[in-house]
Order: C-alpha cells, then structure tokens, then sequence
C-alpha cells in the first residue's frame, strides 16, 4: 500500500523539504518579536511598521541600508512631546495648588532619561531593539541614553498609531509610580542640586564638571560629561546637551556614593 506523500512544490520538491528562505524566516522572527513586545505594551499596532521604527537605531540604519530602514530618531522628537504634554497634564490635575516653578521641576524629574530607562527596563524594551554590531558588542541594549531616546520613540509610535488617549493610557500608570517613588525630599531636586548640597555638607567640596567627549552629527549629538568630587571622578554620564549629561553623572555619583540624605 503506497504511502500518502507530502505536497509537491512547483520545483519538484516535497513540501516538507523545501526551508524557508532566510528572508521568510527573519520576517516570521521580527513578526514574532513584535507580538511579543506588544503583549507587553498591552496594546496591538494597527500599523506595526510604527512599532519597528520605533525600535531601530541609527546604528542598525547604517549596517541595513534600504528605502523602508528608518531610524527611531523622528519618532524620538515627537514621542518627547508627548510625553512632555501627558506629564504636564497630570501634575496639573494632581495638584491644583502647586506653582509653575513647583510644576516645571516635578516635570523635570518624571522626563529625564535615567526615568525613561527605568521605564524601558520595566517592559524589557532592550532585548527587541534593532542595533548594528558595534551598538551590540558595547552594551547598547542596557546604555541608559539610547534606551531612554528609543523608549521615546515607542510613546511617539504609539501617539501616530492610537492618538493622545492612547498615548496617555500607556504613561499615566507609569508616571503615576514614578511620582510615588519621587516624594521625598531627594528625589525632588534635580540631582546636580542635590549632589553640591550633599558634597558641601559632607565633604566640604563643591562638585564640578569636565565635559570628556561630544560625538554625532549635528542634529543628534552625544555629551559624555564627569563630576569631580576633589581630584576623583565619581560619576560619569551622558545626554544630548551638556546640562543633561552634567544631570546623569550626579545621578550617577548620588547612587555610587552612599550618601546619607535627609528626608
């Protein structure tokens, strides 16, 4: 009795010994990855190509040239936005009795790039992000800038694809946890306040500055800034101007340091 046969492809081929080409098999990876990544979000793409954009840095751009490669960078610009209008939105509803100065700064601390990578860790963001090999091999996934700019970019996919009540589903929990988390006195300052106060009563030192490296185009530099606490370096960070940088080293050195700060 014959047994009953595999399909026959156009080649001749059996069906079940014809692979999938590379191209088709790195389209079912990065469709699988995405569904991942958006169960996590807790919300589905109706245009997914947002969400890929989303997630591909510069540095990928560069090693995969083609028409429909874009990096994150615009969508970067407007997920800043709106972010900043959510968070103001929020402080503004939660405290009718703060002032705009009051506002500004509580703003300044739910914003800043060490807050958006707490929040691109949360999710993980990391593991789908689309970098080229040098990004790769020197940690790219987990380097606090360019996880908080392509946590950016997901919120101005996610504004494109779903509108402002989307966007403000997505960030109001997480900005609400990060308001609880930044009540105390400490957190409340911006950290290069906060890290001269400490300095100059612990150590009788006042922190400064050296800028270390600028790189990048123009259009999206890259400032690699440390903080001195007499001769020794005790913190180092980046951002995408000098006072950004000069915020992350502090925050750096605040967490490095083990400071006793009053509550």
């Amino acid at each position: 009795m014959k047994k009953d046969m595999p399909p026959m492809t156009d080649t001749g081929e059996t069906a079940s010994e014809s692979p999938a080409s590379p191209e088709s098999q790195d389209s079912e990876n990065t469709d699988d990855a995405l569904e991942s990544l958006e169960v996590a979000l807790g919300r589905r793409f109706t245009r997914r190509q947002l969400l890929l954009d989303a997630l591909t840095h510069r540095s990928y751009v560069y090693e995969n040239a083609a028409p429909d490669v874009v990096s994150n960078e615009r969508l970067e610009f407007l997920g800043d936005a709106a972010l900043s209008i959510v968070a103001s939105e929020l402080l503004y509803r939660r405290f009718p009795k703060a002032n705009e100065g009051e506002l500004t700064d509580l703003r300044a601390s739910l914003v800043r790039a060490s807050t958006l990578a707490t929040f691109a860790r949360e999710l993980p963001l990391g593991p789908y992000l689309r970098l080229g090999r040098g990004e790769e091999v020197t940690g790219g996934r987990d380097r606090e800038l360019l996880i908080a700019r392509a946590m950016e970019a997901l919120i101005g996919a996610i504004y494109l694809d779903g509108g402002l009540r989307a966007t403000r589903a997505f960030l109001e929990p997480r900005l609400v946890a990060e308001l609880a988390r930044i009540k105390t006195k400490r957190q409340l300052k911006d950290d290069k306040s906060l890290l001269q106060e400490v300095a100059q009563a612990q150590l009788n030192i006042t922190p400064t500055y050296r800028l270390v490296s600028q790189e990048g185009p123009s259009h999206s530099r890259v400032f690699t800034v440390e903080v001195l606490l007499g001769e020794r370096v005790a913190g180092r960070g980046e951002g995408t101007n000098k006072r950004q940088a000069e915020q992350a080293a502090a925050h750096m050195a605040l967490a490095d340091e083990g400071w006793q700060i009053e509550e």
